[in-house]
């Protein structure tokens, strides 16, 4: 994800608009999906330690041994901050977001008790190719609330999916998100978008999941086939502060957000909850293609159906 502060993971929209839009070739987007995999496999085995008990560190332990069995690069591990050279670089092969924090979690001996929203985002890559995703865990018995924000969350990055199709605008879907998240209640994060994926982890374009000034602008792009996205929507269970709010160009306005002590996680001011959930796609001649689904055994099993572009 993007935010314009200190100690982000991600390129910033400058930079990325500065960037060409790559468009991927069939065997270029197997070469994704056999990464894709393996990440949908580490977020799995992160999944099934999200339990009462363990800690953020044995969430990330279970990611980084899936993709040290299937030799794939954890890329989060090393990543400097953009904006702040006094901040040291990601020490984690996983961002692990526990409740109010939002992304770039760092794991740490924190025990989880239950009810809490666990947030595992994995970025790795395999053979040259990259992949991105994330996934929202409840931990033992979780309140009603919390669980319908996670279903929610996952019903917008869904409902991306089966918008997209070549020649749509991005504004088009990002505006169709942004009803669903503020007319259920939801807040939702100001520039924070995801991202083009492939030889790099980020890439152009900025993807945002609600309708931002950037798409209002030269930040909009057309669906092509062979592009291929990381589609991240993140929405925020509203505290005292509101981000239903819109701006008068139709903008989402943003819950407000801080950067903790660490210098990475990203956390709501007012304690709200959040839910995230990320896949990296590809675009084809009339949808979308899921290229981080695990399969059945992906350490052994060779991926010999090809993608649909």
């Amino acid at each position: 994800m993007i935010r314009s502060v200190p100690s982000r993971i991600e390129l910033n929209d400058a930079t990325r608009r500065s960037m060409s839009v790559a468009i991927r070739s069939a065997s270029d987007i197997e070469g994704i999906s056999a990464c894709g995999r393996v990440v949908a496999a580490a977020l799995e085995a992160g999944r099934n330690v999200c339990v009462p008990g363990r800690s953020t560190h044995e969430i990330s332990t279970a990611v980084a041994s899936v993709l040290a069995a299937a030799n794939a690069e954890p890329l989060f591990i090393g990543l400097p901050s953009e904006e702040n050279a006094n901040v040291s670089a990601f020490p984690a092969p996983a961002c692990i977001s526990v409740d109010d924090e939002i992304i770039h979690g760092i794991p740490s001996d924190r025990q989880l008790t239950g009810g809490e929203l666990v947030k595992i985002d994995c970025g790795a890559r395999l053979d040259g190719w990259c992949a991105d995703a994330a996934i929202t865990v409840p931990v033992g018995e979780v309140a009603a609330a919390r669980l319908e924000l996670l279903q929610a969350t996952e019903h917008v990055l869904e409902t991306a999916i089966d918008l997209i199709r070549p020649g749509r605008r991005w504004s088009e879907i990002a505006r169709i998100l942004q009803d669903l998240a503020l007319d259920a209640g939801y807040g939702v994060l100001d520039d924070f978008t995801g991202h083009g994926i492939g030889r790099e982890l980020h890439e152009s374009p900025a993807v945002p999941s609600h309708l931002t000034r950037g798409l209002n602008g030269r930040g909009d792009f057309t669906l092509r086939r062979g592009m291929v996205l990381a589609i991240e929507p993140i929405l925020v269970l509203v505290g005292s502060v509101s981000g239903a709010a819109v701006r008068g160009d139709g903008t989402a306005c943003g819950v407000p957000v801080e950067v903790a002590k660490d210098g990475w996680t990203v956390r709501t001011v007012d304690a709200a909850v959040s839910a995230h959930f990320e896949h990296t796609i590809a675009v084809g001649r009339s949808g979308a293609t899921v290229l981080t689904t695990p399969t059945v055994d992906v350490m052994t099993d060779p991926i010999t159906n090809s993608v649909t572009n």
